[in-house]
């Protein structure tokens, strides 16, 4: 009989552990669960920020206020007046040159070089609040004046302007302007603003 209920103190042994190992999870069971929850929560994220806005747009606008703010520099510290140049794909800057009375394409400066918009991007420019008519870029002639739309002084004053970023057959618009004074500020427009 001893036989018995040691065989039997056994099996309530192994049933005993086999049922505390059915209640909990191993370490590979949960580390599965954390990097299945990580790839769900990525993917969010990133939907987000791809419905979220145009970021392209957002670099460009940010781009030019930078690139701005630092021909503003460039002027004051050169004592030289400098122009941006604006058609409806890109943009790039003139150099005032007071022994020829004209204005100068920029070149050998990697600041002030000729940009292109991103693909499906186009620039609007409004000076005094009203849409100024871009042509497309086209080569110079010697006898054909380069003009600025947009003048930045020697004294760090600038042509009061708004540039905007359109993305082409989509309502996301981006606006970089200047005041008078020289600020300049960048950001996202909304839909009321922009009609």
């Amino acid at each position: 009989m001893p036989t018995s209920v040691a065989g039997t103190s056994s099996s309530v042994f192994r049933l005993a552990h086999a049922g505390s190992r059915a209640s909990g999870f191993t370490l590979l069971e949960v580390l599965v669960v954390v990097v299945i929850i990580g790839i769900i929560s990525s993917m969010a994220v990133v939907s987000i920020k791809v419905l979220g806005g145009d970021h392209e747009m957002d670099q460009e606008a940010a781009r030019l206020a930078a690139v701005l703010g630092q021909a503003r520099e460039e002027a004051m510290l050169q004592g030289r007046d400098l122009g941006l140049r604006v058609d409806a794909r890109g943009y790039d800057f003139l150099r005032y040159d007071t022994r020829s009375e004209r204005w100068l394409a920029v070149s050998g400066d990697p600041l002030l070089r000729e940009r292109t918009m991103p693909d499906g991007v186009s620039l609007d420019l409004l000076l005094e609040s009203r849409a100024v008519l871009l042509k497309a870029r086209s080569a110079q002639t010697e006898a054909q004046a380069l003009l600025p739309q947009v003048v930045v002084q020697a004294s760090g004053d600038l042509v009061p302007f708004e540039l905007r970023l359109r993305r082409d057959g989509t309502d996301e618009v981006r606006r970089v302007a200047g005041s008078t004074d020289g600020k300049l500020t960048s950001g996202k427009v909304d839909d009321a603003a922009v009609r």
